[in-house]
């Protein structure tokens, strides 16, 4: 009677588990978002999480270790919506109607990755994400010098990314969709303007000296 008990009681138990441990990653995300809150504190995690401290430290060790899973599994979230990053030029191009939409639909977890230690947290998975855009972007980038690939890859970047996204719903009161398509727009003069003229970055140096 107690081996059938306990096979049917580990799966129940484990779901809590799992659900608990999302709880406490979900409320991670709010406090991070919340821009009332000076510092990030165990404690806090669990009054939002509505579980004790102890809870939290038995699923996370330390305050570090929370922070860790917390990046990974932001980032899973979002890889899960857009169901990949691409790692070519026309993806790069099509994307960001899609990613601005889920900025919109996943707001408080994008404004907790763009918060302060959001952004900290964020950058120990930055280098992944900036390989594949570079890689992407090769086909336009591939005959420049180091300064003029820097700064295009740096202007297309920005055009595809969360900060640009809360900029455009910020300042300028546009939702994802309508952002979304200026973002692709901009993109697209961009990189058709490089691939006609491979030399119009090197062209503003030049200007530049004229002056």
């Amino acid at each position: 009677m107690s081996t059938t008990t306990s096979t049917y009681e580990s799966p129940l138990r484990a779901e809590q588990m799992e659900q608990t441990r999302l709880r406490i990653l979900e409320a991670t995300a709010d406090v991070l978002a919340d821009e009332e809150v000076n510092e990030v504190t165990v404690p806090l995690v669990a009054v939002r999480a509505r579980v004790s401290v102890r809870t939290v430290y038995r699923h996370f060790p330390t305050k570090e270790a929370l922070f860790d899973e917390f990046g990974e599994w932001a980032e899973e979230h979002l890889r899960v919506v857009l169901l990949s990053y691409p790692d070519t030029l026309e993806g790069v191009r099509e994307m960001a109607p899609a990613l601005y939409r889920m900025y919109d639909e996943r707001a408080p977890l994008i404004r907790a990755l763009l918060s302060k230690r959001g952004q900290e947290i964020r950058a120990r998975t930055r280098r992944r994400r900036l390989a594949t855009f570079e890689k992407a972007m090769r086909e336009v980038t591939g005959g420049l010098g180091p300064a003029e690939r820097q700064r295009v890859l740096a202007v297309i970047y920005l055009l595809v990314s969360a900060p640009a996204w809360q900029a455009m719903r910020d300042q300028w009161d546009l939702k994802g969709e309508e952002a979304g398509k200026a973002a692709a727009w901009a993109v697209r003069v961009l990189t058709d303007e490089l691939r006609r003229n491979p030399a119009s970055m090197k062209e503003i140096d030049h200007d530049d000296t004229r002056r």
